[in-house]
């Protein structure tokens, strides 16, 4: 698993705000506007749950998610997929809190979500385009 490289790491650090997608057991999905999320290692991003719900809902029943990342000044572009672990306790989330709370501490993180990556793929026009840069 992992595999998420410089490039795809650097355009996800400049984003302010990042889709994040789920979907339920019978496969709707559901699309959301994500400020807390971040790089764990070239292996996880962090997402901080301060509002997810029917995400949150979706990722108990169907661990699947996937993130997608851009930069408009370098048009670069990428899908992030893996799946989810959530943490209500322990270092990670305990981390996970006081991340959110020096960034907005009027905010309640109620879990921690570690997207494990099992793929990442170019996205912008070119002969790259869909190429999954775990796999190359």
């Amino acid at each position: 698993m992992g595999g998420l490289n410089q490039e795809a790491e650097d355009v996800l650090a400049r984003m302010k705000v990042i889709p994040v997608a789920t979907a339920s057991r019978d496969g709707s999905p559901n699309v959301v506007p994500m400020t807390s999320v971040k790089v764990v290692d070239d292996s996880a991003l962090l997402i901080a749950d301060n509002y997810m719900d029917k995400g949150a809902k979706n990722l108990e029943k169907n661990p699947q998610v996937a993130v997608s990342v851009w930069d408009t000044e370098t048009k670069r572009a990428f899908q992030i997929k893996g799946t989810a672990e959530i943490l209500r306790s322990g270092p990670i989330f305990d981390e996970t809190v006081s991340w959110v709370t020096g960034l907005k501490p009027h905010l309640t993180t109620k879990a921690a979500v570690v997207l494990r990556i099992a793929h990442v793929y170019v996205c912008q026009p070119g002969l790259d385009l869909g190429r999954d840069v775990v796999l190359s």
